[in-house]
């Protein structure tokens, strides 16, 4: 009888001993009541995970051979490069996998030079700017009492991919608050875009550059992560899924303030209707045909320190171009140019549920 009392309480101590470890509980969908730390991905967001769950989650020891879970936090298989979703020690243990060739400044550069110029066919390079007084980061004076565009082409930003963009604007809440619902018209008309920009001269030619690199292993690959880490919803600092990086980057948000919002076109419309109010350039580079833009902006009545915005680009020229350097250079700058001036694209990720979304991407100086 002693004999088995103590069977009883050996066992009792192995399963509590287990329950505070994440071994074979890294796949754990919700919440496991019945355990004091828990071994999910959100446990990082409530603070309650297992002492060891960084060391046996977010490692890929034993799990090279393993395939695609949605429950890990962090992936092991070959595809998880292009995904950037890989565990840190991925490399290490798992011989890389397949994707993620290096890339040189030097070819990133020949590369946004090509892409420049294949976009001059499609270019809005004929626009005329009134760039005015010159003001500082955070200044809302209005040193610019005229609008900034003082003519752009407009047969060309109502054909075209341009035309495409513009369809799109109207889908978004600005609010990053409110949650986005996709309906079935929207969802093509982003799809539509996706299958024109990649069916593009720029756009077949930076999907084939990272192709050759290592990082996707063909175009059908490339798009799905284009689709992703673009058009997939996120939240940004909790709450509703409210954003997405191309609503970010392209069409603008209102997050504490403008959030976002490096597009040129987009500028111009909203100019142009009265709810851009251009304050002045901070700085300015002339790119031979492009025209790169520093400034403070006010937006809708909201204000933000310093934005940017790339003239007369097309809008395969920018998500190409951004998306290189968001996979070979990301949360850095990365080193593009344009009719032989040097000047650098930013990228930031964000990373939720397992997938890598664009945070923002912009050029600076």
């Amino acid at each position: 009888m002693k004999l088995v009392v103590l069977s009883v309480l050996a066992a009792l101590v192995v399963i509590a001993v287990d329950a505070q470890s994440c071994a074979g509980r890294c796949d754990t969908i919700g919440t496991d009541s019945s355990a004091p730390c828990q071994c999910n991905k959100p446990c990082i967001n409530y603070g309650d995970c297992c002492s060891d769950y960084e060391q046996v989650c977010l490692s890929c020891v034993d799990r090279c051979d393993i395939g695609y879970n949605s429950q890990f936090p962090c992936q092991c298989n070959t595809q998880c490069p292009n995904y950037g979703n890989c565990c840190s020690d991925f490399d290490a243990l798992c011989e890389g996998g397949t994707g993620g060739g290096s890339v040189t400044d030097t070819e990133l550069r020949d590369l946004s030079s090509q892409l420049f110029i294949l976009d001059e066919a499609n270019s809005a390079a004929s626009a005329v700017l009134n760039l005015q007084g010159s003001t500082s980061q955070g200044s809302y004076t209005d040193k610019a009492p005229e609008p900034l565009f003082t003519s752009v082409p407009e047969d060309l930003l109502n054909s075209g991919t341009y035309a495409m963009f513009r369809s799109t604007w109207d889908n978004y809440v600005y609010d990053v608050t409110v949650a986005e619902d996709v309906t079935e018209e929207e969802r093509i008309e982003e799809t539509t875009l996706i299958d024109a920009i990649l069916a593009s001269d720029v756009g077949q030619t930076a999907a084939n550059f990272l192709i050759s690199k290592g990082y996707f292993a063909d175009l059908a690959s490339y798009r799905s992560y284009f689709d992703t880490i673009w058009f997939g919803l996120y939240t940004r600092g909790g709450g509703p899924l409210g954003s997405s990086g191309f609503e970010h980057v392209l069409v603008g948000e209102i997050k504490d303030g403008i959030s976002g919002f490096h597009n040129w076109a987009r500028f111009w419309e909203e100019e142009r209707i009265g709810e851009m109010n251009y304050l002045g350039y901070i700085k300015t580079a002339d790119l031979n045909g492009n025209t790169l833009i520093e400034m403070p902006m006010q937006w809708q009545g909201y204000n933000k320190a310093i934005s940017s915005i790339l003239v007369g680009t097309s809008p395969e020229l920018e998500l190409s171009l951004y998306t290189v350097c968001f996979v070979t250079r990301p949360n850095s700058k990365c080193p593009v140019a344009a009719n032989g001036q040097f000047f650098s694209v930013q990228t930031y990720d964000l990373k939720q549920n397992g997938e890598t979304f664009v945070g923002t991407a912009y050029p600076t100086f």
